[in-house]
C-alpha cells in the first residue's frame, strides 16, 4: 500500500459485546452462536477483503462475547457485514441474522465511546429467513484519516436503536390501519390480524387501505371460485359411449397418398391434394363433397390419443424426433401442444387401477340415514358471526343423528332456498373461519402457508379449545356424510392419525425438512458426539421447557444402540403426544357421524381428497410454472412426453401425480407459481436421473420429480403411472 492509500484509510475498532434474544434454530436444544465479521469493498461491490470470527458460545440464545477486533478500512466506501450463525455439527451452520454497516457513518472514539453500546437489529437475508434479536456492539475510529462529518447518514439497509428502548420491530415502521395487529407465528414469520373481519394475511396493510377490508375482493373471490370448482372424485363425467359421433370407415388406400406417410392411409372416400397457389395440402371428402385444411386422420384416436387438434393446426415431427405444431392461421410454429388449453382435452381417461370411485361408492352405500329424525336440519345464522352461531347450534345438539338430516341453511337478512348451494356456501365460509390461525386452533406447517396442522398451544389461545375441536370434527363428519367439502388441507400425519396408521420418519420430510435431515443423520451415524438426551426443548410463547421423552429422559444419553427408539419417540412427540387431546376431540366429533372404521378403506391420499375434494388442475398453468434440471429443458423430447402423459391423465390421476411429487393435491390459490417447498417458494421441478429401467421418484420437500430418460412415450407413461399408483404415503420414495 503506497502513502496516498495509507492517508485515505482509518483504523477501526469493533467491540462485540453480546447477542440478545436470538432465534432458536437447533431442534435439539439451545443454539451455539458465533459472529462472522466480513470487511466488504463497498462502492457497489460485495467483494470480500478480510473476515474474522468470534468464539462460539455454547447452548444460549443470549451469548456474551466481549471480543474486540481491529480493521484498517477506507471509511468512505468500505462496509462491515456481521453475520450470526448457530454452529451445527450435523449439517451446515444455521443463519441467525445479519447487520450491514456502511463505515462512513461511524464516529471517532471519545471518552464515553466504549461505555455506550448500541443494539443493532438482526436482519434476514431474504423474506423467508426467520430471524430475531439484536447484536449489541460498538464501532469507533481510533486513528488514521479524520472523518469529515460525525452525522449518521440515512441508509435503508440498516437501523440502530438504543438498548434502553430496543424492541423487536419490522423494517416497515409505518403505522397499521385501525383494527390491525402485527404478530409472529411459531416459525418466526410475521403475519397481520384484522380484528374487524377476523382475518389474517401475510402482507402488511397500508393506511391507504380501507379500515375494514371487503371480502368481495379478488383474492376472496378466487378462493370461493376454487372451492366451488372442487368436487368429489365420484362426480367424474362418464366417458362417451362407444361409437359416439361420426364413424370413420377405413380400408381403402387412396391413390394419391404416399405409401410411407407416417400418419397412414386416409379414410375411405377421402383424397389429399396440394393447392397450386400456396403449395399447402388440403383434403377432399367425396362422401360429403366438401374440402378442408384439417387432416381427417387427426380425428382418429388410434393416431393421436389426445383427440383432434384445433382447426387449422397441424402436427409434424422434427428431424430429431421432437413433435412441433403449425398454426396455419397465424403462420407460426410452436413446441407446445395447443390442446393443452382445451378444458375437455383427450378421449377416454387412462384406466386407473386403484378405482377410488368404487371405494367411494362402497363407502356411501354404508351411510344409512336414521329413520327417527326430522326431514331436515335447519340452521339460521349471520355471516358476520358464522363461527360462533354455528358452534352454538351444532354443539347444542345432543343427538348427533339429527345432523344427518337434510341441511337447510339460512343466512339472516337473505332470502333464498337451500337446495345445496347455500349449504356449500356455509361449508366454505365456515372452513375459512375454523381453520384461520387467528383463532389459535390451527397453524400453518413449517414449509408453506396453505397446509395446516393442529396448534399444540391451542389451549392457551382458547380455553374451550377441546370443545371447538369436537365441533370441527362434527362439521367434518357432516361434510363427508352430505357429500360436501372443506376448504382446508392438512399435513399428511393428520390423515394418518384419523386412519389410525403409524407415522414414520418419511412423513416428517414434507412437514419439516430440517428436522427430517437431522434425524436422518442420527439414523445413519453415531450420535454420541452430539451429547443428546432423551428429552426435547419445547418453546412456547417465548418460554423454553425441557420435555423428557422417557421417565428421567433428561439424564439418559442417546447412543448408537438406542437411537432408533429416540427417533421414534421424537416423531411420536412431534405429531402425536403434543396434540393428542385435540386430535382425540376432533375424532370424537367426527365419529359421531362417520365411524372411524368406515374410512379405513381409504389411504391418506384418498382421505385428503375425500375431505378437501379434487380441484380442477390447469395443465397449462402447471407447465408454465415448472423448472427443469440435469440436462432437461422445456423442449426436450422426454419432457414433451411427460406433459403429453399429464394431458392424457384424468383429473384424479393428475391430483395423484401432484400428491406424489409435492405431498399434497392442493394447488395454491394463486396457481403453481406460488407452490412452496421446504425453503420457501419452489417451482415444480423435473430433474434428469437414473436409467430407463428405473421408476420415477420424488422429493416432496423440494417439489422435485426425478425422471429417468425413457426411450419412448409409452414406457414413460406406464413407469410414471406405476410409481404414482404404488406409492403409499411416502413409503418407497427415495
Amino acid at each position: 500500500m503506497d502513502n496516498s492509500e495509507q492517508d485515505e484509510t482509518s483504523i477501526l475498532k469493533v467491540k462485540i459485546k453480546e447477542g440478545i434474544g436470538l432465534a432458536k434454530k437447533d431442534i435439539f436444544g439451545a443454539s451455539d452462536p458465533y459472529v462472522k465479521i466480513t470487511l466488504l469493498k463497498g462502492g457497489g461491490s460485495m467483494e470480500e477483503i478480510l473476515s474474522k470470527q468470534t468464539k462460539t458460545r455454547k447452548k444460549t440464545l443470549n451469548p456474551r462475547w466481549n471480543e474486540s477486533f481491529t480493521f484498517r478500512v477506507n471509511h468512505g466506501t468500505n462496509k462491515l457485514l456481521f453475520e450470526v450463525f448457530d454452529e451445527n455439527k450435523v449439517t451446515r451452520d444455521d443463519f441467525l441474522g445479519q447487520v450491514q454497516i456502511p463505515l462512513y457513518i461511524v464516529l471517532p472514539e471519545n471518552a464515553n465511546t466504549w461505555n455506550n453500546h448500541k443494539d443493532y437489529i438482526l436482519r434476514p437475508r431474504s423474506s423467508k429467513s426467520r430471524v430475531k434479536g439484536f447484536l449489541r456492539m460498538t464501532l469507533a475510529y481510533t486513528g488514521g484519516a479524520a472523518l469529515q462529518s460525525s452525522q449518521m447518514a440515512d441508509d435503508p439497509d440498516w437501523e440502530m436503536v438504543d438498548s434502553e428502548t430496543a424492541s423487536p420491530r419490522q423494517e416497515d415502521t409505518t403505522p397499521l390501519p385501525p383494527g390491525w395487529e402485527e404478530r409472529t407465528d411459531a416459525n418466526g414469520r410475521v403475519f397481520f390480524l384484522c380484528h374487524n373481519t377476523r382475518t389474517t394475511q401475510w402482507h402488511r396493510p397500508t393506511a391507504a387501505a380501507p379500515d375494514v377490508p371487503q371480502r368481495s375482493g379478488s383474492q376472496y373471490d378466487r378462493a370461493r371460485a376454487n372451492y366451488q370448482a372442487r368436487r368429489l372424485l365420484s362426480h367424474e363425467d362418464e366417458p362417451p359411449a362407444d361409437g359416439a359421433g361420426e364413424t370413420v370407415v377405413q380400408g381403402h388406400q387412396p391413390h394419391d397418398a404416399p405409401f410411407d406417410d407416417p400418419l397412414g392411409p386416409l379414410p375411405a372416400g377421402w383424397q389429399m391434394q396440394k393447392a397450386p397457389s400456396t403449395g399447402r395440402w388440403f383434403f377432399i371428402n367425396h362422401n360429403t363433397r366438401k374440402t378442408t385444411w384439417d387432416d381427417p386422420r387427426k380425428h382418429n384416436t388410434q393416431v393421436d390419443e389426445l383427440g383432434p387438434l384445433p382447426a387449422n393446426w397441424e402436427k409434424r415431427v422434427h428431424e430429431d424426433g421432437r413433435v412441433f405444431f403449425i398454426d396455419h392461421t397465424t403462420k407460426s410454429t410452436q413446441w407446445e401442444d395447443p390442446r393443452i388449453n382445451i378444458a375437455s382435452v383427450g378421449g377416454e381417461p387412462v384406466p386407473y387401477s386403484r378405482d377410488y370411485k368404487r371405494k367411494y361408492d362402497l363407502f356411501k352405500s354404508h351411510l344409512k340415514k336414521p329413520s327417527n329424525i326430522p326431514n331436515r336440519f335447519e340452521l339460521k345464522l349471520s355471516r358476520n358471526s358464522i363461527l360462533e352461531d354455528s358452534f352454538r347450534a351444532i354443539m347444542s345438539i345432543t343427538n348427533p343423528d339429527l345432523l344427518k338430516a337434510r341441511l337447510w341453511i339460512e343466512f339472516k337478512g337473505e332470502v333464498g332456498l337451500d337446495y345445496g348451494g347455500v349449504a356449500r356456501e356455509w361449508f366454505f365460509l365456515l372452513s375459512r373461519e375454523m381453520f384461520n390461525p387467528y383463532y389459535g386452533l390451527f397453524e400453518y406447517s413449517a414449509t408453506d402457508n396453505y397446509t395446516l396442522q393442529i396448534n399444540p398451544d391451542s389451549g392457551i389461545c382458547n380455553e374451550q379449545h377441546l370443545d371447538y375441536f369436537k365441533f370441527i370434527g362434527r362439521v367434518a363428519g357432516m361434510a363427508v356424510y352430505h357429500g360436501k367439502l372443506l376448504d382446508a388441507f392438512f399435513i399428511r400425519p393428520f390423515y394418518k392419525m384419523m386412519l389410525q396408521k403409524p407415522i414414520t420418519l418419511n412423513d416428517m420430510e414434507p412437514v419439516d425438512s430440517e428436522y427430517y435431515n437431522s434425524l436422518i443423520w442420527i439414523k445413519d451415524n453415531d450420535p454420541e458426539d452430539l451429547e443428546l438426551m432423551f428429552a426435547v426443548d419445547d418453546e412456547s410463547f417465548g418460554q423454553t421447557r425441557t420435555i423428557p421423552l422417557l421417565p428421567n429422559g433428561a439424564d439418559l444419553a442417546v447412543t448408537n444402540q438406542n437411537k432408533e427408539q429416540y427417533i421414534k419417540l421424537i416423531i411420536d412427540y412431534r405429531f402425536i403426544t403434543r396434540i393428542e387431546k385435540q386430535m382425540n376431540s376432533f375424532k370424537a366429533g367426527f365419529s359421531e357421524l362417520i365411524p372411524l372404521n368406515m374410512v379405513t378403506i381409504f389411504d391418506a391420499n384418498e382421505l385428503e381428497l375425500l375431505l378437501g375434494g379434487l380441484t380442477e388442475i390447469s395443465v397449462a398453468d402447471w407447465k408454465r410454472n415448472s423448472a427443469y434440471r440435469g440436462g432437461y429443458y422445456d423442449n426436450h423430447i422426454v419432457i414433451q412426453w411427460f406433459w403429453k402423459a399429464v394431458l392424457m391423465f384424468d383429473n384424479e390421476m393428475r391430483a395423484r401425480l401432484l400428491q406424489f411429487v409435492t405431498g399434497t393435491s392442493r394447488v395454491p390459490m394463486n396457481g403453481f407459481a406460488h407452490l412452496y417447498g421446504s425453503n420457501g417458494p419452489q417451482l415444480f421441478t423435473i430433474e434428469k436421473w437414473g436409467t430407463p429401467a428405473a421408476l420415477p421418484r420424488s422429493h416432496t420437500c423440494f417439489n422435485r420429480l426425478d425422471l429417468p430418460p425413457y426411450d419412448s412415450f409409452y414406457t414413460l407413461r406406464e413407469k410414471l403411472r406405476t410409481a404414482v399408483e404404488n406409492t403409499q404415503g411416502f413409503e418407497g420414495v427415495d
